[in-house]
């Protein structure tokens, strides 16, 4: 468990002495979820630090508009949405399904302003989260526009994951993906298929599963 911590993204480059320190000021919280239980839904208030420990998660996020939802798979140990924590809207993006029975450590955000502040590392640390977090969107944005339909729809799945490696799940209709590729649902279904012959995706009913999304990537580069 020890140096489980010392792997979450906050605490990395803290001495063991400087660590011990923390741990006996902090209020910390350790939670389990069982396998199928949802323990963050999408517009719930980030009051605190959310650090998978163990086990795996399913996180979803459902766009309002225009009719489509992404699911993506996130493996321990990892640091859930730091970038909603503070700003205007300090509210979840995702709901969050325990994929496994999953530990989670909780730490209240409040306590980022009194004792995480005092260690210049856990300060940078925190920078360092939300600058890539800006500059991923930025390079994002900034790249070069897709000529392809292949591309255009690889860059549209891309553009909605959190993490750009793993599996996801992109539950949308093909008309929707139509209109929003600015095509016709025959020219996306052709396409979709030749990717699916390619073992890029697997087709489902309303739904396109992406096995390895790096992969997917690169066959576009």
């Amino acid at each position: 468990m020890y140096d489980t911590l010392l792997q979450l993204p906050l605490f990395q480059g803290l001495t063991k002495d400087d660590f011990n320190s923390l741990l006996m000021k902090l209020k910390l919280n350790f939670t389990k979820y069982q396998a199928g239980s949802t323990f963050i839904n999408a517009g719930d208030a980030c009051t605190d630090f959310v650090f998978l420990i163990s086990g795996s998660v399913v996180s979803t996020r459902e766009s309002k508009s225009s009719g489509f939802l992404m699911r993506e798979v996130l493996e321990a140990p990892y640091l859930l949405e730091p970038f909603s924590m503070f700003g205007v809207s300090a509210t979840y993006n995702h709901s969050y399904m325990a994929q496994t029975d999953t530990s989670a450590l909780l730490i209240d955000k409040q306590y980022i302003y009194t004792e995480l502040n005092k260690y210049s590392i856990c300060g940078m640390n925190m920078l360092n989260m939300l600058s890539r977090k800006a500059q991923a969107v930025d390079a994002f944005i900034w790249s070069r526009k897709p000529f392809t339909l292949r591309e255009q729809i690889i860059r549209f799945i891309r553009g909605l994951c959190e993490l750009q490696t793993g599996e996801k799940y992109l539950q949308i209709k093909m008309n929707t993906l139509a209109d929003l590729m600015n095509t016709t649902r025959l020219k996306i279904s052709n396409e979709l298929n030749d990717m699916a012959e390619l073992g890029l995706i697997v087709l489902k009913r309303k739904e396109i599963y992406i096995p390895n999304l790096t992969k997917l990537i690169e066959s576009a580069l």
